[in-house]
């Protein structure tokens, strides 16, 4: 997992043992709350991706490949 989507969890406080490549979003504790503060957590970094954007990825190791194409600089 790339540093910057562990930083965001991190701020999000998600229980790091749940922190699994193949885990869902659930299983590692994002809920649709933790998303839409995810969806802002990024916003103040200069990424647009909305929760609903978010929610499609299916396993941690998709979310991270969808931030880490997103946040600038990349």
């Amino acid at each position: 997992m790339s540093p910057d989507l562990k930083d965001l969890l991190d701020s999000l406080e998600v229980d790091r043992r749940d922190w699994r490549p193949e885990a869902s979003l659930e299983e590692a504790g994002l809920d649709s709350l933790a998303l839409a503060e995810l969806s802002i957590l990024l916003n103040d970094r200069g990424t647009q991706i909305g929760e609903d954007e978010l929610a499609t990825a299916a396993t941690l190791k998709e979310l991270d490949r969808m931030v880490t194409n997103r946040l600038p600089g990349r």
